[in-house]
């Protein structure tokens, strides 16, 4: 089972700048790449674990 609550998250960013002859900024360009993968229920060790399900949520 996977949690809907909890991601690990990997994210990429990549600046590249351009310069003039002279060493001046004349652009840029920003890159991301950002991903989220479920993880699975951790149940017991889960602080939303209680009576045997996820109560995340659950206005208890």
């Amino acid at each position: 089972m996977k949690c809907p609550y909890a991601v690990n998250r990997h994210r990429v960013v990549q600046v590249s700048i351009d310069y003039d002859e002279e060493g001046v900024e004349i652009g840029s360009q920003t890159v991301e790449h950002n991903t989220a993968e479920l993880v699975n229920c951790l149940q017991e060790n889960c602080g939303a674990w209680r009576d045997g399900r996820c109560r995340y949520n659950a206005g208890e």
